[in-house]
């Protein structure tokens, strides 16, 4: 049986219309207390858990990325003085054509961090560097970002050239871009896609004068009018995201580091090599020491002021440890980007790393 209501056992209850001004103000006041205490309790706790360096994490208006400079002994930090690009994606090649590095800066400028946090503002702007600044073109036409792709010099085009992940082209004339066209090239799954992955990377091989483009089970050569198809590619389990097949003057050879080995390209076929110690990095030919260095980020939680990145050189056999004072400290909030472009700056003899400010 249900109770019953025993009548006069306890008072009605109170309705917030019966309530008096000053009760209701108070309440009120005392909701807002709360909401603002616990905001203010969770924006300390998140806080705690930042490194010191806080415009990192994304201001409304960055200030340009720094670039680390390297003469083959030391690196300096370059000071860039008024507008440069500062997102966390980008891609850049020396042009020789112009004695000037080309920068494509296609990422985000603002990050904005928390559960609903992401990208507040994108980018879509090319830029060259001299040397001392850098200046910024207005273009009708960019390149279509498809995955991580990589900014070469095509030697026999004469022409900065851009790869995305899908295999579709674009070619620098020093001040626009333009499609290229490579008819009758290896079908390469577009990245997110769904589709099955496959190793995808791609290289320009001066000794051949050919783009290299690398997969899982093949390797293909475009020599500016035909394709040529190479049996034997990368393995599969080798592939990441970012990265690129460097090519190596001095040993007549592409290098492509991997997972968990780093492969070598000599025309025909592909030869594998441990790489202990290395896990990923931004590698880029240093004409200085004749070698192809790698930059490997410091992994470690740590911030801007405690980072310490490694670099190693290669000897078409190896990995060796290169010893410097003090290597670049590279942002860490970098979750969302890509490897950080680097290039070799004939025209002043020294790499230059970009490293992003957002």
């Amino acid at each position: 049986m249900w109770p019953t209501d025993v009548s006069g056992s306890s008072p009605p209850a109170s309705r917030w219309s019966d309530r008096s001004l000053r009760s209701r103000v108070l309440a009120i006041v005392g909701i807002a207390a709360l909401l603002v205490g616990g905001s203010i309790a969770t924006w300390l706790s998140i806080r705690g858990g930042l490194p010191s360096t806080l415009p990192l994490y994304g201001a409304a208006h960055p200030g340009p990325a720094a670039l680390w400079l390297w003469d083959g002994n030391t690196y300096t930090t370059r000071p860039v003085p008024a507008a440069g690009p500062s997102s966390n994606y980008a891609d850049m090649a020396y042009d020789p054509m112009h004695s000037v590095i080309v920068l494509w800066d296609h990422g985000c400028t603002s990050l904005v961090m928390g559960f609903q946090g992401g990208c507040s503002a994108h980018v879509n702007r090319t830029w060259t560097w001299d040397g001392s600044a850098w200046t910024a073109h207005q273009t009708q036409s960019s390149p279509t970002v498809l995955g991580q792709g990589a900014m070469l010099f095509d030697g026999k085009l004469g022409q900065v050239v851009y790869v995305n992940g899908a295999g579709r082209a674009w070619a620098w004339d020093g001040s626009s871009w333009a499609s290229l066209a490579l008819p009758g090239g290896p079908s390469i799954p577009v990245p997110g896609s769904g589709s099955a992955s496959s190793t995808f990377a791609v290289g320009y091989d001066e000794a051949r004068a050919a783009l290299v483009f690398v997969l899982a089970t093949a390797t293909w050569l475009w020599d500016g009018s035909a394709w040529k198809r190479v049996p034997g590619g990368i393995e599969a389990g080798e592939a990441r995201a970012d990265a690129h097949a460097v090519y190596d003057r001095v040993h007549r050879q592409l290098v492509y580091v991997g997972r968990d080995a780093t492969w070598t390209w000599d025309g025909s076929r592909w030869q594998w090599h441990s790489q202990e110690g290395i896990s990923a990095g931004t590698v880029a030919y240093d004409q200085a020491s004749a070698h192809v260095l790698l930059v490997q980020e410091d992994s470690s939680a740590c911030d801007e002021t405690a980072c310490q990145s490694t670099t190693w050189s290669w000897n078409s056999i190896t990995w060796a440890s290169v010893q410097v004072s003090s290597g670049p400290r590279l942002p860490v909030t970098r979750s969302g980007a890509f490897a950080m472009p680097m290039a070799f700056d004939e025209a002043r003899g020294v790499m230059v790393l970009f490293a992003s400010a957002t």
